[in-house]
């Protein structure tokens, strides 16, 4: 599977913490969201972005850096920021 960011209506960093306002909503993201949202200005395999992610932030503790990013992924196409293609 693939993932790609959606265009926001706005994106704000002031002091280490960053915002979206997507559809409405103003989102605060995790520094493991921010790292995803760079990542994704282009389609990536989620197992590439998985990756990516392990050599920018580190493998989490409690599970693999793919379930990980399999969860953080779904949240972010939930909240509306990514969205997923099949191809």
């Amino acid at each position: 599977m693939k993932v790609q960011r959606r265009p926001v209506d706005d994106l704000l960093t002031r002091d280490g913490e960053t915002a979206v306002l997507a559809h409405g909503k103003a989102l605060r993201l995790s520094a493991v969201a921010v790292a995803i949202y760079e990542l994704t200005e282009h389609e990536i395999e989620v197992e590439s972005l998985a990756e990516a992610l392990e050599s920018q932030v580190g493998a989490p503790a409690d599970r693999s850096t793919l379930e990980a990013t399999e969860a953080a992924v779904a949240m972010m196409v939930r909240r509306g920021i990514l969205t997923r293609s099949s191809r």
